[in-house]
């Protein structure tokens, strides 16, 4: 955390979210099912410290940690478009789409949030990564409703990591 206003490569994003994952799955006895499926070519580029374990803590606490089936959490980074997605995707509780456009509107404040948390947030990644690409639509929230899951996608430009 205290790198949070350096750059880091993209395998360090990955690291951190291994570590989180394997803490979550040592205190809740591997209740959370992860899974990888990442273009290993993508993972030296460079990207704003501390932007994939915040959500992938969001899909541990809001998605998948109540759920009454086997809840699962995918992280996919791949190429598509002329841009780099990193996909966070659960099988969770799903979001309400007027829960998502407050939360990219910076109505819901991660401080109002009542679960366990690094403190950093989901809208603090989305802040900081408009900043960083200097581009307001770095993220894409995906949800088909109640008890269908979450997708949170992050839009990296490709000509910054050239």
């Amino acid at each position: 955390v205290k790198r949070i206003n350096e750059d880091a490569r993209l395998e360090e994003e990955v690291d951190l979210v291994d570590g989180y994952i394997y803490i979550m799955n040592v205190r809740f006895s591997n209740e959370i099912h992860f899974s990888k499926e990442i273009d290993e070519s993508l993972l030296g580029i460079k990207v704003p410290s501390m932007i994939l374990q915040p959500i992938v803590e969001n899909a541990v606490n809001y998605g998948i940690r109540d759920v009454e089936w086997e809840g699962k959490v995918k992280l996919s980074v791949y190429h598509s478009d002329g841009e780099i997605l990193i996909s966070i995707k659960d099988n969770g509780v799903g979001m309400l789409q007027s829960t998502i456009e407050k939360i990219k509107s910076g109505e819901i404040r991660d401080e109002n949030l009542e679960k366990d948390s690094t403190g950093i947030g989901l809208r603090n990644v989305i802040s900081r990564l408009r900043i960083y690409y200097n581009k307001e639509d770095v993220v894409s929230i995906i949800s088909e409703g109640k008890n269908k899951g979450t997708e949170v996608i992050i839009h990296i430009p490709v000509e910054e990591n050239i």
